[in-house]
């Protein structure tokens, strides 16, 4: 259900603001749980598919006509009063999809390895 009106000043607003920061999180985190099936070694299949949905959902809002990042147009994002901790989860989720879309651009074995060891690592130490 969509808010679209309210008597409340700046209702609609953050009821907006909520559910891009929690569609943005659940694709992020479908990255990450995908990842941690594996621990991190399988960056390819379903890791695949939940980073490019994610990609999508960032191009479709910020970044329509340039290949898209996790990262693009995180810094603003608005972050409502009693989200800060969402913010954070999505900011840690999104350190992965980084390094997994890094993963994909190795030109050598050896970048490829030290990759892999930043995704095992951050996957390890993801705390939500």
């Amino acid at each position: 259900m969509r808010l679209v009106a309210s008597s409340e000043a700046g209702a609609v607003e953050r009821f907006e603001a909520i559910d891009l920061l929690e569609q943005r999180t659940v694709l992020a985190t479908a990255v990450v749980r995908e990842l941690q099936k594996s621990g991190g070694e399988n960056i390819y299949g379903r890791p695949t598919a939940a980073l490019n949905l994610l990609r999508r959902w960032v191009g479709e809002r910020y970044e329509a006509k340039v290949e898209t990042h996790a990262k693009d147009g995180l810094a603003s994002m608005v972050v409502p009063e009693g989200y800060e901790d969402t913010m954070a989860e999505l900011k840690d989720a999104t350190d992965i999809c980084e390094a997994l879309a890094m993963a994909w651009t190795a030109d050598t074995r050896r970048e490829l390895d030290g990759d892999l060891a930043d995704i095992r690592s951050l996957v390890s130490s993801y705390a939500w």
